[in-house]
């Protein structure tokens, strides 16, 4: 991939990210969006996220998200992003229910990075303890794929890092869902991203895990001529960046209480 491809795909993903945007929680509320939530997560079934069921019948529940630019809001900030949509979706519907989100990741960091965070944030922890001072995680979502997707790293190793990260997250009891890359025209003419969406499904069927497929919400969406960023005048762009993460949020948080056997009130 030549030098100047490479930097309009992270110009892209930068966008993705919300770093247009002002700072702040996102604006948008209740968002119409485009197309279902099941498009991203057609196989998930109630008793796929036991731990999560049980920390929603006892009215608390820890998230820790991880990713790389996308799973970050306005200036690297929790706020705004689709985890922090997400997690505010969760307590819309579960009023009552006491949801934390600890959310870690920095742009361009590779699963193994996101892999050695992870350990440092699940390490202390044992089954069904929690450990003074520190958070008893119940869920963890995952993002990753498009960073080694741009770099063109090997397929075969991501794969191994998402097998130890999986193994990490079950040795605490925690549930696990991945998410895979945003779909991108200008990322997925530079770079070939079906290696790296193919191990995280073949991964989340390996370990038991949840695969949400960002990939095929966001040409469903972009398809249908909403939220695509790529074809927004720049005005546009803080409008759709709110709504997209709002939609991914609000799509995530069905998932997890679908899988969890709960589904939104």
């Amino acid at each position: 991939m030549h030098r100047l491809a490479i930097l309009a795909v992270l110009l892209l993903m930068s966008l993705l990210c919300g770093v247009l945007l002002s700072g702040g929680r996102a604006t948008v509320a209740a968002p119409v969006c485009p197309a279902p939530p099941e498009v991203a997560a057609p196989d998930v079934a109630p008793g796929m996220f036991p731990r999560v069921a049980g920390a929603l019948q006892a009215g608390h529940l820890t998230v820790l998200a991880i990713g790389s630019g996308t799973v970050l809001g306005a200036r690297g900030r929790a706020e705004g992003s689709f985890s922090d949509q997400m997690a505010q979706d969760l307590r819309n519907a579960m009023p009552g229910t006491d949801i934390r989100l600890v959310l870690r990741g920095e742009r361009g960091i590779t699963a193994a990075g996101m892999l050695a965070i992870m350990s440092k944030e699940l390490g202390p922890q044992q089954p069904g303890r929690q450990e003074p001072g520190g958070h008893h995680f119940d869920l963890v979502v995952w993002q990753t794929g498009t960073v080694e997707a741009v770099r063109n790293a090997p397929p075969d190793q991501f794969a191994r890092t998402l097998d130890e990260g999986a193994a990490a997250v079950r040795q605490v009891g925690a549930d696990l869902l991945l998410v895979d890359p945003q779909y991108s025209r200008m990322l997925q003419s530079h770079a070939a991203l079906d290696p790296y969406r193919e191990a995280m499904q073949d991964a989340a069927h390996r370990h038991g895990a949840v695969l949400f497929r960002r990939f095929e919400l966001g040409r469903s969406w972009a398809d249908a001529g909403q939220l695509d960023l790529e074809s927004a005048s720049r005005p546009e762009r803080r409008r759709i960046t709110e709504r997209l993460n709002a939609c991914l949020g609000a799509a995530l948080a069905q998932t997890v209480l679908r899988a969890a056997g709960r589904l939104p009130r």
